[in-house]
């Protein structure tokens, strides 16, 4: 039983701590964590950037380096492609040889392919850095987010953190759009790459000085069976995802892609299994949270990414907008998505994380539900409000996400969970591109079929071709093909399937959000958090 001197010693404790945690509170941040922070937020703004703003230079850079489109492709997937097969094993190297030296190294190498990319003089040089860049990528995005989550302890200010991390994506994604264009039609498309130069020697010169060195202690070794066998897989399964809609799922390199993909993800679970210390804890799957963690990236991409690659397409091809007015009619798509998150992240303290990322994939759910209105001559105006309510549940779930993902298992194995959650944002991401552009291609053809059957204006087997050019948008270019006397036929069968194609893509996408919100509900669990210590990291 302890004596009055010692509850009394305790009591004098408490109240110390109550103190300091109040003066804390006062101060804010130290000068490390904000350097953390906006260095690893500036590196997020530039990987998103660097994703966004090539899209608007394509024709600059076919008509200066005389690429084919078959070239422009692999110019757009080759950095997303190596981006998405390294992350996992990117993370597990940043707790082995720790994430401040693999983030260093990962910027200076991704400013290195950045400005080779600027250099390039043919398609073929400009893939290739485009592959190295992907691959540096991928050494800076799970170190820089665990450096993050080693740094900030308490879990109310990790939740502010990770906002504010959520936002700086959201940034580099509705900001890399505008300032592809701007800096193309005022420069060259080659200043979209020289301009991470000088960004990349801000980051370290002004914040990578004042990162704290973490590590985990227990991984001693590379895994490497498990890097070769998880990237090879990554690689597969990636390509396939992007390479299936262009070449056809049916195609014998698609299917030996995806049959690549399902025995290499079979070799790396049994090597794995065998390992003492893994690149990835299976064992974490026994935790419902970690299970929501990894659903959350590809659930939110089906509502973020098709709505932001498929809308503005229906709005040149079918409202006649310009690409600057569609553009601008976007940004109610993607501003919410770039201040949502540091909004919600104060939220976090005060609300359960399972609710907030709920609420946030209904909102998307009826965001959708709402632009699924959209007519021939009409709907504008739940479109443009349906493109708000799903910025604002995204900013939500963006800002949470990353936290969630970090916060089931230890501080020392932060990199490990950071690769895996950033892996299934990229997958997530291709996913979402593949599986939406497929069924809009099935539904536009189903519906082209129906419409134009019973005329002369086009055969059956014809009209299906004409279907893949249709969701694409490119209604007039298809019907450049068609015969004069069927033309405007064509035209308006076309404008109906692809519109009505969107609006039933839309609803089967506010469909599975709803759906992911009643699993996150069911599978985010408090009893799942790993409870790191309130006491702050020990310098290296």
């Amino acid at each position: 039983m302890p004596n009055l001197l010692e509850l009394k010693q305790q009591g004098t404790q408490q109240s110390v701590k109550k103190i300091m945690n109040r003066k804390n509170n006062q101060i804010g941040w130290s000068g490390r964590e904000r350097a953390t922070l906006i260095g690893v937020c500036v590196a997020g703004i530039m990987l998103t950037t660097d994703i966004t703003s090539v899209g608007v230079a394509l024709d600059k850079i076919a008509q200066e380096l005389n690429a084919s489109l078959a070239g422009l492709q692999w110019v757009m997937n080759a950095y997303n492609l190596t981006f998405g097969a390294f992350l996992l094993s990117a993370g597990s190297l940043a707790d082995l040889l720790g994430r401040r030296r693999v983030f260093t190294v990962g910027i200076v190498l991704f400013i290195t392919a950045a400005l080779l990319c600027g250099f390039s003089q043919t398609p073929t040089m400009l893939i290739l850095f485009r592959t190295l860049e992907g691959i540096c990528a991928a050494l800076v995005l799970p170190s820089g987010t665990a450096s993050i989550a080693y740094e900030f302890r308490d879990d109310s200010e990790r939740a502010k953190a990770f906002g504010i991390l959520g936002s700086s994506f959201g940034i580099g994604l509705a900001l890399g759009p505008l300032l592809g264009g701007a800096l193309t039609s005022a420069l060259s498309w080659r200043w979209i790459f020289l301009i991470n130069v000088p960004a990349g020697l801000a980051v370290l010169a002004l914040a990578v000085s004042r990162m704290r060195e973490s590590s985990d202690p227990e991984t001693t070794r590379v895994d490497w069976l498990g890097f070769f066998t998880f990237t090879l897989c990554l690689f597969l399964f990636v390509y396939a995802l992007i390479g299936g809609p262009e070449l056809g799922w049916g195609s014998l390199k698609i299917v030996g892609a995806l049959l690549g993909a399902v025995v290499f993800v079979a070799l790396f679970i049994l090597v794995e299994r065998l390992q003492r210390r893994s690149m990835f804890d299976l064992e974490l799957f026994r935790k419902p949270t970690f299970i929501a963690a990894q659903l959350l990236p590809v659930v939110a991409s089906f509502g973020f990414v098709a709505p932001l690659i498929y809308i503005p397409l229906y709005f040149q091809s079918v409202s006649g907008y310009s690409p600057l007015k569609a553009g601008l009619a976007l940004l109610l798509l993607t501003v919410p998505v770039s201040v949502v998150p540091t909004l919600v992240g104060r939220l976090a303290a005060h609300l359960p994380l399972r609710i907030l990322l709920s609420t946030g994939l209904v909102l998307v759910g009826l965001g959708c539900l709402g632009m699924s209105g959209l007519e021939v001559n009409g709907g504008r105006a739940a479109l443009l409000s349906g493109l708000l309510v799903t910025g604002i549940g995204t900013g939500i779930v963006n800002g949470l996400m990353d936290n969630l993902a970090v916060s089931v298992v230890s501080s020392e194995r932060s990199g490990m969970a950071a690769g895996i959650f950033n892996t299934m944002r990229v997958v997530g991401d291709a996913t979402a591109i593949a599986g939406a552009g497929a069924i809009l291609i099935a539904l536009t053809r189903s519906r082209l079929l129906d419409l134009l059957w019973g005329t002369s204006v086009v055969a059956r087997d014809t009209a299906a071709g004409f279907a893949n050019q249709v969701a694409r948008g490119e209604i007039n270019n298809a019907a450049a093909s068609v015969s004069s006397a069927g033309r405007e036929v064509f035209i308006q069968a076309a404008t109906q399937s692809y519109v009505s194609a969107l609006s039933n893509l839309l609803i089967i996408i506010a469909c599975i959000s709803f759906i992911g919100a009643v699993l996150i509900l069911a599978l985010v669990r408090a009893g799942d958090f790993f409870s790191a210590p309130n006491s702050k990291p020990q310098s290296s």
